[in-house]
């Protein structure tokens, strides 16, 4: 049972206590300030609750407490600034607290410290060099906080500390001092995820006690010392995500003791020594992601039978698999062999190490069929075998090796496409288990359905079947695996409607389904997958009308139907995508104009539309499309002018509006600057100076000459004629009514005219475009337009 509430500031009372242990509690509320007055005090233990506020000033002006844990609250503001009045005080336990500022300098005070700890709050500034005043002091964990500077000297020359945990801060400078002589017992030294500089010092053999040295994920460069092997104790030995070059010196070898070595993510070069194959007790051996490491993997290392993990990949090693009397690794958990030139075939005794978690052969030279004993691999998570040449057994028709991972009952990621294997997913897939997350057999040349029995796999939250041969229909069962985040079967022959239990897909993110036989209409019931961001469709059959439901999908970033027969208007429910990125269109047979609010969608990069039947003119909408970077709107039947108002989209890159009815000047600014005669063929009433081959634009002269004969002879002949024939309509109803009687008055039929609103006029006149114009007077201008029926 867990004490709640509060510490009672009663608790400053009892005079005779002398140890305060309330750890593991759900106490909350502040620290009373009292306890620090309580003279016989000795060890405050409250660590593990839910304590806030700051720590009692009082406690650090203690003479006679020895222990104070606090660890694991929620205590914040700084420590005390003031003099730290503890000369009993041993341990000082604040660590995973929200704890500022800075470690003030009087700390030095507390003299007989030997555990100090405050790793895991936001302490800020300068280790103090008082610290070196800490004679007795053995542990200092100051991780996961903010503090920059160089590393103190003075740590180095406390003869008592055996662990300093310095990782994940901001430290620069060098690792170690430039000191001749270091006075250090050090035994566990990490400083980890810092921006330390600069190369290993050669003085690092001077600390002959160390046994953890952990300076990953740092700005260290030059070589590794070859003569590293002096630190003779060393069990761990990480260096990772550092710009390191050279070579692996054969000197880590000279350490018996040795248990871990992670170079991973360096620059290291050449040969992996056949000396590492003499350490007995070592259980991981990490060089991946080095690049030029080449060579084979010495075979001595496959029978180092302490191994756990064995980590090379993304090298060029080569070579093949010992052979089985070469391979005894019964405690590898993590064999990463990835990303490098190894061939000749996956072995059956692979699976002597029965402890294998994770399997990495995936992108190297392997050849010959996927062994069909993995599933003794019960403790397996992970299998990748993914590009290679595996390929399966000539006589067989089904995939046979999934027959026995049904029993591996742990598996999550299973990926072992872009192998020719050239065969049937059997039925058995449906029994694998449900543990399993992640199914990649894309571009396998698989042959045959998509088996319904594959709703099993309840588990799955991608399902990549792509680049293959599959026929028939997608099984409507695939509407069960409802944790599927993304669903790929591109580029296959599969035929039929899309089911609509594709729409009970609700956690859905990616879909694409192009490139296949698919046909007849979209299911509107995509719509309300309300969670989906890509969506390909593009390469099909598709018919009838794009279903309303997708254009107001507002999380969509991707939509892609291009190159499939469907019909119907683009609707300006299409501002309803508003987070649109990609919209490809063409190739279809969508008509109507283009929907002025497509304008609206600022944050689209890719739109095309072409190969359609578009009319009308580009909308002046367009202009706001500013993240727009590639616009292809060729192969339609727009007319009019391209807007001016397009120069001003500084991210496009690439236009085209060829095979249209475009006419009127190309505009000379932004993307147009750079464009071809090949974005603006086949518009025969385009022109401009800025592109070759495309006719010059009339002399502005001439157009100023032809609006003044506008202006002063067809202007006034047309109002004159409309004068004349109001004067004579006026002069016939007069007569008519002299022939009625005097007493009756009768009104004439007055036809009545349609009433045109100014926002009718706007549509009409494309927002009185210069294209519209007939001309300009003193005090107004006279424009064309079509009105709407």
């Amino acid at each position: 049972m867990q004490l709640q509430g509060t510490m009672s500031s009663s608790l400053a009372n009892l005079s005779f206590l002398s140890m305060l242990n309330l750890k593991n509690n759900s106490l909350h509320g502040g620290i009373p300030f009292g306890l620090g007055h309580l003279p016989r005090l000795r060890m405050i233990d409250v660590r593990n609750n839910q304590l806030q506020g700051s720590i009692p000033t009082s406690l650090f002006q203690h003479r006679r407490v020895q222990i104070i844990s606090l660890a694991f609250n929620k205590l914040g503001g700084e420590m005390w600034k003031g003099p730290w009045i503890v000369p009993e005080l041993r341990v000082l336990n604040l660590r995973n607290n929200s704890l500022t500022g800075i470690i003030p300098p009087s700390v030095g005070n507390a003299t007989k410290l030997m555990n100090f700890s405050l790793a895991g709050n936001r302490i800020s500034g300068n280790i103090p060099k008082e610290i070196g005043n800490l004679s007795q002091l053995e542990f200092l964990s100051l991780n996961d906080n903010q503090l920059i500077g160089s590393i103190p000297a003075v740590l180095f020359n406390i003869s008592s500390l055996l662990v300093a945990s310095l990782r994940f801060n901001s430290f620069s400078g060098s690792l170690l001092p430039n000191e001749e002589n270091i006075v250090s017992n050090i035994e566990f030294l990490s400083v980890s995820n810092n921006q330390i500089s600069g190369c290993i010092p050669s003085n690092i053999c001077q600390l002959t006690e160390l046994h953890v040295l952990s300076i990953s994920l740092n700005n260290i460069t030059g070589e590794i010392p070859s003569n590293i092997g002096c630190l003779s104790k060393l069990e761990v030995f990480y260096i990772g995500e550092n710009p390191i070059t050279g070579t692996i010196p054969a000197s880590l070898a000279n350490i018996s003791t040795r248990q871990y070595v992670d170079g991973t993510g360096n620059r290291l070069e050449g040969p992996i020594p056949p000396e590492l194959g003499k350490l007995p007790n070592l259980r991981q051996l990490s060089f991946g992601h080095n690049s030029n490491l080449i060579g084979q993997i010495p075979e001595a290392i496959f029978n180092i039978s302490t191994l756990e993990t064995i980590a090379v990949y993304f090298n060029n090693i080569s070579g093949t698999f010992p052979a089985p009397t070469g391979f005894h690794l019964p405690n590898l958990k993590q064999l990463l062999l990835g990303e490098n030139q190894l061939e000749g075939e996956i072995p059956l005794f692979i699976t002597n190490a029965s402890k294998l978690e994770i399997l990495d052969l995936s992108n190297n030279l392997f050849k010959g069929t996927i062994p069909n004993n993995l599933g003794n691999l019960r403790e397996l998570r992970y299998l990748f075998l993914h590009h290679n040449q595996l390929t399966n057994e000539p006589r067989d028709h089904e995939l046979r090796f999934f027959n026995s991972l049904v029993d591996c009952r742990m598996l999550r990621y299973l990926e072992v496409g872009n192998n020719p294997l050239n065969g049937v997913l059997p039925n058995s897939i449906g029994n694998l288990s449900y543990t399993i997350e992640d199914l990649y057999i894309s571009d396998a040349q698989i042959n045959g359905f998509i088996p319904p029995v594959i709703g099993n796999m309840s588990g799955l939250t991608e399902l990549t079947l792509g680049e293959n041969n599959l026929t028939g229909n997608i099984p409507p069962e695939i509407g069960k695996l409802t944790k599927l985040q993304g669903l790929f079967l591109p580029n296959n022959k599969l035929n039929g409607h899309i089911p609509e239990a594709v729409c009970h897909l609700s956690n859905l993110v990616q879909l694409n389904l192009g490139d296949n036989e698919l046909l007849g209409a979209i299911p509107a019931c995509i719509g309300n997958l309300s969670m989906l961001q890509q969506l390909y469709l593009g390469y099909n059959r598709f018919s009838s009308k794009f279903p309303l439901s997708l254009w107001k999908m507002r999380s969509l970033l991707i939509l892609s139907t291009s190159q499939n027969s469907i019909e119907g208007e683009v609707p300006q429910d299409i501002g309803g995508l508003k987070a649109i990125v990609e919209l490809y269109l063409s190739g279809n047979h969508f008509s109507g104009m283009i929907p002025s609010r497509l304008g609206e969608l600022q944050n689209l990069q890719y739109l095309d539309l072409s190969n359609n039947s578009f009319f009308g003119q580009i909308p002046l909408s367009f202009a706001n499309l500013i993240s727009l970077q590639f616009l292809d709107l060729s192969l339609n039947a727009l007319s009019g002018t391209i807007p001016k108002s397009m120069e001003r989209l500084s991210y496009l890159k690439s236009i085209n509006v060829s095979f249209n009815d475009l006419e009127g000047e190309i505009p000379s600014g932004g993307v147009f600057v750079n464009s071809t005669l090949q974005s603006f063929l086949g518009n025969k009433g385009l022109c401009g100076v800025h592109i070759l081959e495309v006719p010059a634009c009339t002399n502005p002269g001439l157009q100023s000459k032809s609006k003044d004969l506008v202006l002063k002879v067809v202007i006034p002949v047309v109002i004159s004629s409309f004068l004349i024939f109001l004067l004579v309509s006026v002069w016939i109803v007069k007569r008519k009514k002299k022939g009625k009687s005097k007493d009756v008055e009768r009104l004439p039929d007055i036809k009545t005219h349609q009433l045109v609103s100014y926002y009718e006029i706007q549509q009409a006149t494309y927002y009185f475009d210069e294209s519209n114009l007939i001309g300009a007077g003193s005090s107004s201008s006279v424009y064309k337009g079509t009105l709407s029926s």
